[in-house]
C-alpha cells in the first residue's frame, strides 16, 4: 500500500486494526520517522482510545488500557535503544506475548538477537522521500495464542 500523508497511514492502520483479535505480536520495520509510530497511533483510535500515543523510544514500552472487543491492552515497545538482546528482559514483554487480551506492536525486533517469539504480523515501512510504501504480511506459522510455552524464545 502506498500513503503519502500521516492520515494515510491511519487510514492503513484502522483497517489493518479490524483484523485484530487479540494475542498478536506485531513486527514493525523501518527507518526512524518512517511511521510506525503514527501506524500504532492509527490502531490506537481505531480501537477509540482517545489520549495521546506517544513513541516508546526513550520509555522502551508504553502500555495502553483499550476496550476493543476482546482487546483490553495494546503494548507498544521499541527497541532501537537496547544496548544488548539481554536487555529485553527487563521489559517484562514476556507477560504481554502469552496474553489474549493483548496486542503487542514492537518497532525494531531485530535488535531483540531473537529472544522475541515469532511475530503474528510482520509490517514494513519504506519511502523515497515523496511517498512510501506500508507491506503487511502475516506470518501463518505464528497463529496468536499458539505459540510456545517461553514466549520470549524465537
Amino acid at each position: 500500500m502506498i500513503f503519502h500523508c500521516e492520515q494515510d497511514t491511519k487510514k492503513i492502520a484502522a483497517a489493518f486494526a479490524g483484523t485484530l483479535r487479540g494475542g498478536e505480536l506485531v513486527f514493525l520495520y523501518g527507518d526512524l520517522g518512517s511511521g510506525k509510530t503514527t501506524f500504532v497511533r492509527g490502531v490506537m483510535e481505531a480501537f477509540g482510545f482517545q489520549e495521546p500515543v506517544r513513541s516508546p523510544t526513550f520509555t522502551l514500552v508504553n502500555r495502553y488500557s483499550v476496550a476493543s472487543g476482546a482487546i483490553r491492552q495494546v503494548v507498544h515497545a521499541d527497541l532501537y535503544r537496547l544496548n544488548s538482546p539481554q536487555d529485553l528482559l527487563a521489559l517484562a514483554l514476556e507477560e504481554d506475548v502469552v496474553r489474549k487480551d493483548t496486542v503487542l506492536f514492537v518497532e525494531w525486533p531485530q535488535h531483540a538477537g531473537g529472544l522475541l517469539a515469532p511475530a503474528t504480523h510482520e509490517i514494513t515501512f519504506a519511502g523515497d522521500g515523496i511517498s512510501r510504501r506500508i507491506t503487511i504480511l502475516p506470518q501463518p506459522l505464528a497463529e496468536p495464542h499458539q505459540r510456545s510455552s517461553d514466549p520470549l524464545a524465537p
